[in-house]
């Protein structure tokens, strides 16, 4: 490739009296395609589910859906066409966008919301078993996708016949540092997020809802810390990659916003983890751990993702 200072040079040249004839103009070439399985029919399995949500929408009226829940479901099947055009595209990996029209579905046929919620449910939770089996099979980016693709469907699955109050905005446009994010960022993550996990459970009049899902959380968090232990024994701590100031939460609310923080936080160190260990083991912890900080994330209140454990 050539750069733009030497382009300027090769301008500078010309100006000062040769013929434009001699710059030469390489071609640019794209990177080659990172390698990515897409089984046959996942596209269109992928494609249905925002059908399914199209229907919700289109019948809103009539079945008394709420705006938040519409809201919900016309961002959820926008995500979802990107996801098609991603995985139609010629370099999935790298969140290329096919510009091809996405692939034909049957119209949902479905005559009552609940008929329709539980279609698109029960779809979206066996893509979620489907596509955590292709990244703990793949390695690199590739798994990465897979993981997103995963935690995306799992966690919409829990929260679409409600809606929710944030739609995030994420891009697709960065991809993950390989090399900075390893076993013992991770390790030290752990340690960080069981911290502000025992932070959160100080506040005061805590509901047992919120208090059972913060102890979840804690415990998952360190049973992570203890698998990862196990998988990788002579990994020990790096500084830990989150910059911590806290002191405990005082009430309900800043719980969970902290909880919703350490867990937004984390996904995108989980990402390029998963995506960057070489060992099998560390990906599946990874993979399972990345579906369970986007479910939590959104479960407290942040942003739901369309791409988990993306950088940006």
């Amino acid at each position: 490739m050539i750069g733009r200072r030497l382009l300027l040079l090769g301008g500078a040249v010309a100006l000062a009296g040769c013929t434009a004839e001699t710059v030469d103009w390489l071609p640019w070439t794209s990177p080659t395609p990172l390698p990515v399985e897409v089984a046959d029919g996942v596209v269109g399995r992928v494609a249905a589910t925002a059908a399914l949500a199209r229907h919700l929408s289109n019948n809103a009226v009539k079945w008394k859906l709420s705006e938040r829940r519409v809201a919900t479901l016309d961002w959820f099947a926008a995500a979802t066409d990107l996801h098609v055009a991603v995985l139609s595209s010629a370099d999935p990996a790298r969140r290329q966008v096919s510009t091809a029209a996405p692939p034909g579905v049957t119209a949902p046929g479905q005559r009552t919301a609940a008929a329709t919620t539980t279609a698109l449910t029960t779809r979206l939770a066996t893509l979620a078993d489907a596509h955590a089996a292709s990244a703990r099979s793949a390695s690199g980016p590739a798994a990465l996708l897979w993981a997103s693709l995963s935690a995306f469907s799992g966690t919409m699955a829990g929260v679409l016949p409600t809606g929710m109050a944030a739609l995030g905005d994420d891009g697709s446009d960065l991809t993950p540092d390989l090399t900075a994010t390893s076993a013992a960022t991770i390790l030290a993550l752990t340690e960080q997020a069981a911290y502000s996990y025992e932070l959160a459970l100080a506040a005061r009049r805590l509901s047992d809802a919120d208090g059972s899902a913060l102890r979840g959380r804690l415990d998952a968090w360190r049973a992570l810390r203890a698998a990862l232990l196990v998988a990788a024994p002579s990994v020990t701590p790096s500084p830990p990659p989150i910059g911590y100031d806290l002191r405990p939460a005082r009430d309900a609310a800043a719980a969970r916003q902290l909880a919703a923080t350490t867990e937004g936080t984390a996904l995108p160190l989980l990402g390029a983890w998963l995506a960057g260990t070489a060992a099998a083991t560390e990906r599946r912890l990874g993979v399972d751990a990345l579906a369970a900080a986007n479910a939590a994330l959104v479960r407290f209140g942040g942003s739901a993702l369309r791409w988990p454990g993306w950088p940006g």
